[in-house]
């Protein structure tokens, strides 16, 4: 059973995780920690994901949608039957956009933003018995980017151009496991982070030049459930749910509202794997997310997901697993209220592999 886990989390990092909630990428899961490690009881894993989003416009001649990459990397180690530690590392948000802006403002000075994060998790668990347990620790998160947009919903167009060190944030969870029947059930608290933001920001109409810039921004808190159950002999049934706390958050200076996010998201995922012998293991999965087919923020201008994600693993001998996961998605057709652009024939398509060792 514990091979189809592994497959079920390498879909996962694909694009049903990288394109759900608003700037969402890894999804802050903890998969890793739950996992059995070899003889020293140690396990780590090293995961990369590229993913190609399309979103068409009959107002936008080119994509505004860039492809992206992310990587990840994982540790666990068991200090004794009842004590255990992960530390994880991955890249929790992110943007690749670039937008065409509406008159007065100039063809070829588009809205722009190129956001990148990066975020290392230390977390343990303590089980009480056979069933429960319980997780907590510390996240440190650091965010860099640019974004370039009307702010405020009007002039100026502005270029803002920040980085953060790295802020903390908490870690907190329950779970419930039955070993007979390969079932866990794990609810995780993530807690906001307040990232502090430095660098410049440029007045580009009317033309003001470079001045230094700082400001805030509080990535939302979140809650994760994540369950699996075996349900027949080699057979899992596995999904989670994840609720992001976006309304409210945003990017903003004296010159106003670069960015701002109006709605809570939660997506929704459910799969079935299969073992088929002792090596290899196969599992499909469903993701959706509602949208309200509106947009108001740069970040985002697309809205709402549904995809299948299929993945392959191979276990070998000596302790090593290898997954591989393809994923498809439409996404929903949307209006971007900044420059009044509808966009439909969205999708997305994105790999992803995950090699594991335990040892």
């Amino acid at each position: 059973m514990k091979h189809l886990a592994l497959t079920a989390t390498a879909i996962a990092l694909t694009t049903t995780t990288a394109f759900a909630g608003a700037i969402d990428r890894s999804g802050q899961f903890l998969g890793t920690l739950f996992q059995d490690g070899g003889e020293t009881g140690q396990y780590v894993e090293f995961s990369f994901g590229q993913v190609d989003p399309t979103a068409g416009s009959s107002a936008i001649p080119a994509d505004p949608l860039q492809s992206f990459s992310s990587v990840g990397v994982a540790y666990k180690t068991d200090i004794n039957e009842r004590l255990s530690f992960a530390l994880i590392i991955d890249e929790p948000f992110g943007a690749d956009i670039s937008l065409p802006l509406p008159p007065p403002i100039p063809a070829g000075l588009n809205g722009l933003a190129d956001v990148s994060s990066i975020a290392v998790t230390g977390v343990g668990r303590y089980k009480f018995n056979e069933n429960w347990s319980v997780h907590g620790g510390l996240r440190l998160q650091r965010i860099s980017g640019t974004v370039q947009t009307l702010v405020g919903g009007g002039l100026p167009l502005a270029n803002l151009n920040l980085a953060s060190d790295f802020e903390p944030g908490l870690v907190a969870g329950i779970a419930y496991e039955r070993p007979d029947i390969a079932l866990r059930v794990a609810l995780t608290y993530n807690s906001e982070i307040d990232n502090r933001l430095d660098g410049t920001e440029t007045v580009i109409i009317p033309a003001l030049g470079p001045s230094p810039s700082a400001t805030t921004v509080t990535t939302p808190d979140s809650i994760n459930l994540e369950f699996q159950s075996g349900i027949a002999a080699d057979t899992l049934v596995f999904g989670s749910v994840r609720h992001v706390f976006w309304e409210g958050v945003s990017l903003a200076t004296d010159l106003g509202d670069y960015v701002s996010f109006n709605e809570n998201t939660t997506t929704y995922r459910i799969g079935v794997g299969r073992r088929f012998n002792e090596n290899w293991s196969g599992a499909v999965t469903l993701t959706h997310e509602r949208g309200d087919g509106l947009t108001t923020t740069l970040l985002s201008p697309t809205d709402g997901i549904t995809a299948i994600g299929l993945g392959t693993t191979y276990t070998g001998d000596t302790g090593i697993q290898v997954t591989g996961g393809v994923t498809y998605g439409t996404l929903q057709d949307t209006t971007f209220i900044g420059n009044g652009a509808t966009f439909d024939d969205n999708d997305v398509f994105g790999v992803g592999l995950r090699v594991g060792f335990n040892f």
